[in-house]
């Protein structure tokens, strides 16, 4: 067992959602928590099942690359959705970023805290957390929506490829994160605008827009690996989880996340 390892019991305690998360599953150590959940047969996972370990060995983030976390130390979990809606997927991803960025800011206000395109979350300019959004078919009938998130919560080292780049709720405060608090309190900010996005409720989007670095301002993009020479006003995602810009001509262009990336300096 972990010296650090996360209490249940406390986190059950304090849990005050509908749905989310009153299926909760822990692991001392799991390679990957998405990976884990994606491999459930169906009749062993239902819609608000939360999978968390203290120890993911093999985290992963988008486009497969690895996501590195101290053992005890921060927040690695997967959510289970299960929308009955095939489009839009992206937007939710967003939702639960904008959900912890605003849990990031009523612990200290004075955070400067956004979602960086397509699917991380920066805490005073550093990354602190990024999610990763899996489906899981059955034939063609979308079976789960798995939505995993890794946040730095107490890690205060980092690898040395990481210098500079990420950080933790404790490094940028100074204070330990009492982890299970700020779960029980993050699930229920995220089961609301998951709620919000069921409804494709358009106040949720602008929302997200405004926490999403560069927006309303010129940018640079780069497009299927390849940087454009032009700049461009961010507008910020629609309806259908599409990254919408304003070129120099006045036109409108979208991108789908795995296309675009985003360049704001």
């Amino acid at each position: 067992m972990l010296s650090d390892s996360f209490d249940v019991p406390v986190f059950n305690k304090n849990l005050s959602t509908q749905w989310l998360g009153q299926d909760f599953h822990y692991h001392a150590a799991l390679p990957s928590t998405n990976t884990y959940v994606k491999k459930l047969d169906a009749e062993e996972i239902e819609h608000g099942t939360v999978v968390l370990t203290d120890n993911q060995r093999s985290g992963r983030g988008q486009y497969d690359r690895k996501w590195k976390s101290e053992p005890g130390q921060n927040l690695t979990f997967s959510m289970v959705f299960k929308p009955g809606l095939t489009e839009g997927f992206h937007v939710l991803t967003m939702a639960c970023a904008l959900a912890l960025v605003e849990q990031l800011q009523e612990i200290e206000r004075e955070a400067c805290a956004y979602i960086k395109w397509p699917n991380d979350v920066l805490y005073n300019n550093k990354k602190v957390a990024g999610l990763l959004t899996e489906a899981v078919f059955l034939g063609n009938k979308l079976d789960r929506l798995v939505i995993g998130i890794g946040l730095n919560a107490n890690q205060q080292t980092y690898h040395a490829d990481l210098a500079g780049k990420a950080t933790s709720i404790r490094l940028e405060t100074g204070k330990k994160v009492f982890r299970e608090n700020f779960l029980s309190c993050l699930l229920p900010r995220i089961e609301y605008k998951y709620d919000l996005w069921l409804r494709k409720n358009s106040g949720l989007l602008r929302k997200v827009n405004r926490k999403i670095e560069g927006y309303g301002k010129w940018i640079g993009l780069s497009v299927n690996g390849e940087k454009k020479a032009n700049s461009y006003k961010l507008l910020g995602v629609n309806e259908s989880g599409r990254l919408v810009v304003l070129n120099k001509e006045g036109g409108l262009e979208s991108f789908s996340y795995e296309q675009i990336r985003v360049i704001t300096d």
